[in-house]
């Protein structure tokens, strides 16, 4: 830019040395030395500035891309000074002045805005004051967001993120489960379903710590909260903790049971399970675990009765329809088999491993196109769910790296 507007001023000079100044499309005129100076002088000051305020944008939006918010800013207050209508620009310098931080600046850049840009306004302005632990002033823009653009995930996951972390826990859950509704597979939303559930329970058993530290529900909590993290070792010691202290107090044996059965130590959680269903025979998973397991181990005649009633008492309890396809699939009755399997394809959409099951049967079918179509899906949802997971550390580096 700066060469252009040097070339610019050699050339007007070598005019000026003429003592004429030219207009382009008008003839030229002799004037006085000292005047043409002054004249080109001012006319290479015109040009430079208007070619400033040609590239101001690009050069605002270039260095925007690259991360520096600082140079942005400068770029679009010089595009704002060559036009003040620029919608782009001053959209552009409320942008990057959130991006920064500063979000009530931002605020008051955008306020001559035309309506149409409110949507993008509202979503930026929640970020910032998101990013700032302004949580309420976050909630009121996120809010607005919605409104304006109900399909967006994004606005929908973090307006459930400034509700939890105002300490508005159900408000936030109720929002992701709202966009579930519509948007049923969302793993974003489940992880912050969870996470947010997780962190009240920990809330909570800190406050029965407090309170009635001797209460065998402490450890109970304490292990389903280890359960959670997948640290069986801990959480059994917590359970068998509980146990001792109340070992007729119903889902305590199946607390311990399910933790057997969680890392394949079937002779174990069998002892455990029996001895859940003999003070709660209507212990649904109880049921199914235990079902499950004689499946497994090729016990399908003793397996079924289990199942069938886990499904009697929960008919929602997909674990136990996937265990029994499996059943179904060894007694070679297919048809029945893909009944269950294409039950808890619906539920579970996301499931790969109920697709690969349905590739298998159509296989011992002889029915291969659609074995094929499954295994693909199968393969597909793979792929997806490694995405995810890279998609889901990305967020929580993002989060580790947010301003405190």
């Amino acid at each position: 830019m700066h060469g252009f507007a040097a070339v610019l001023g050699l050339v007007l000079g070598l005019t000026c040395e003429r003592s004429r100044v030219f207009v382009p499309g008008v003839m030229i005129y002799p004037v006085p030395a000292r005047t043409a100076v002054s004249c080109c002088l001012a006319l290479t000051a015109v040009a430079a500035l208007a070619f400033c305020g040609q590239g101001a944008l690009p050069s605002a939006r270039s260095f925007e891309s690259r991360g520096d918010y600082v140079q942005a800013e400068q770029g679009y207050r010089a595009a704002l000074q060559q036009s003040l209508t620029s919608a782009e620009a001053r959209l552009g310098l409320g942008r990057v002045l959130a991006r920064l931080g500063q979000c009530d600046e931002s605020n008051r850049t955008f306020e001559t805005l035309a309506k149409s840009s409110r949507a993008d306004v509202e979503a930026i302005l929640g970020d910032c004051y998101f990013r700032m632990h302004s949580f309420d002033k976050a909630i009121a823009h996120l809010e607005l967001a919605r409104q304006l653009r109900p399909k967006s995930q994004e606005t929908w996951i973090e307006l459930g993120r400034a509700y939890a972390s105002a300490g508005r826990s159900k408000q936030a859950i109720s929002t992701w489960k709202s966009w579930l509704k519509q948007n049923p597979n969302d793993g974003d939303a489940l992880y912050w379903i969870g996470s947010t559930y997780n962190s009240m329970a920990q809330n909570v058993l800190e406050e029965m710590e407090r309170n009635d530290p001797n209460n065998y529900r402490v450890q109970e909590l304490e292990g389903d909260q280890l359960l959670l993290k997948q640290d069986y070792e801990k959480a059994l010691r917590a359970y068998l903790k509980a146990l001792n202290t109340a070992p007729e107090a119903r889902g305590l044996h199946f607390e311990v049971g399910n933790v057997y059965y969680q890392t394949v130590k079937y002779p174990e959680a069998r002892q455990e399970l029996e001895k859940e269903l003999a003070i709660n025979p209507y212990h649904a998973r109880a049921n199914f675990e235990l079902g499950d397991i004689d499946v497994k181990q090729g016990r399908v005649e003793e397996g079924m009765p289990y199942l069938e009633r886990a499904l009697k008492l929960d008919p929602e309890l997909v674990d136990a329809h996937r265990s029994r396809a499996r059943g179904l699939l060894a007694e070679k009755r297919y048809e029945d088999a893909v009944r269950e399997l294409l039950w808890v394809a619906k539920v579970s959409p996301s499931d790969h491993t109920v697709h690969a099951m349905l590739a298998s049967v159509y296989r011992q079918m002889g029915r291969l196109k659609e074995a094929q179509q499954e295994a693909d899906i199968s393969a597909k949802l793979i792929s997806q769910r490694a995405i995810d997971l890279e998609h889901l550390k990305a967020e929580e580096q993002r989060l580790n790296d947010r301003p405190r």
